[in-house]
Order: structure tokens, then C-alpha cells, then sequence
């Protein structure tokens, strides 16, 4: 796996939700739920798809918030699991979100 370019970056992340801002090459978001109960499910589905793709977020959850970094640390910058990995959470978060 490499590091995708700045500009496959740029095209990437548009397509990703407000959740989501970039700071020195890692990609972080807050996802914000009605209960603990709605953020620890939304864990657990994103869990199965991280166990998938063999790449795991830095997440830490408070109640009903989860901040997540999204970073590929053997290549030391994004790489495409990083974006797909924020779209899956993207879309698994958009029932709660209503």
C-alpha cells in the first residue's frame, strides 16, 4: 500500500461529510448520537468493517461522542483504506444523524 497524492486527497476527502476535517495529513471527525447506547452500536458495526479491511481508527468515545484519526501508520500518511474507512462511517452514521 502507498500514500495517495495530495490531490487524490483533496478529491477524496470532498466527498466526505462535514464530520470530517484534515490536519497534517490525518483525517479526524466527531460523530455526535442522541444516547451512549446510539454511539456504542455505531463502534460496533465500525468495528466488523475495520476488522475487514485489516485498518483500525484512534478512537476515543465520551458518552455520546466519538472522535476519531484516521491515519495509515506503515506508509506514514492516508491511504485509500483511510478513506474508505471514513465513508463506511459516514454512511453507518447517517441513521442516527436524522
Amino acid at each position: 500500500m502507498k500514500k495517495i497524492t495530495k490531490n487524490e486527497v483533496n478529491d477524496k476527502f470532498r466527498l466526505l461529510s462535514k464530520n470530517w476535517s484534515i490536519n497534517n495529513n490525518i483525517l479526524f471527525a466527531k460523530f455526535t448520537f442522541k444516547s451512549f447506547d446510539e454511539a456504542f452500536d455505531f463502534m460496533k458495526t465500525v468495528s466488523e468493517k475495520c476488522k475487514d479491511l485489516n485498518h483500525h481508527p484512534k478512537w476515543t468515545n465520551v458518552y455520546n461522542q466519538i472522535d476519531v484519526e484516521l491515519f495509515t501508520h506503515d506508509i506514514g500518511g492516508l491511504s485509500p483504506l483511510d478513506f474508505e474507512l471514513a465513508n463506511f462511517m459516514d454512511l453507518s452514521f447517517l441513521p442516527y444523524s436524522q
